[in-house]
């Protein structure tokens, strides 16, 4: 008997991989939902004291990176991608907020007249963004599980479900914080 590969077992994992990514993509953007502020500050502050921005107008930057941050997180999928493609080889498996910032700090803060120059090379200002995220990241990972275990303890929510959903943005809401995304 000849077997004759039916493509089944491809799809199979296709399906099952463009799953994992949107999950993670979901993630991912409810975590800029809700820490968008603390990412915003530290970031400001980070790329201040570390001299990488150089500027007389602290105010200024810090609004143009929450412009920045807010552009991110409101743009489409293919703008995103568009606006990041000259430094996603940068490094491997990258955060793509990470790069998101990096390129629009080498792009778009560099530009502005409050800035005088922008220092460091450019996986230099990946890496310090790509940490900042991480510590933050970290923090909400873990309020994530404390949500998830929660959850877990109430038997009549189903994972999935709109009701779980409704009850998971609730405890998020309670636990994480509102970001207060600006309207710039």
């Amino acid at each position: 008997m000849k077997y004759r590969y039916s493509g089944s077992t491809q799809d199979k994992l296709l399906n099952r991989l463009e799953k994992k990514e949107k999950r993670e993509s979901f993630r991912r953007d409810r975590f800029f939902k809700f820490k968008l502020s603390e990412i915003h500050n530290k970031l400001s502050q980070a790329l201040l004291l570390n001299k990488i921005i150089e500027t007389e107008n602290s105010q200024a930057v810090s609004d143009l990176i929450m412009q920045g941050l807010n552009k991110a997180y409101k743009s489409s999928e293919f703008d995103f991608k568009f606006f990041i493609a000259p430094i996603r080889t940068l490094v491997p498996r990258a955060n793509p907020y990470a790069l998101y910032l990096t390129q629009y700090i080498l792009e778009v803060i560099i530009n502005d007249p409050n800035v005088i120059d922008v220092y460091g090379t450019d996986l230099e200002i990946y890496t310090l963004i790509d940490d900042i995220i991480n510590q933050v990241n970290e923090k909400f990972e873990r309020t994530e599980e404390e949500i998830a275990k929660q959850l877990s303890r109430n038997k009549s929510l189903v994972i999935g479900s709109r009701d779980y959903e409704i009850a998971l943005e609730q405890l998020f809401h309670k636990k994480a914080g509102v970001s207060e995304i600006s309207h710039k």
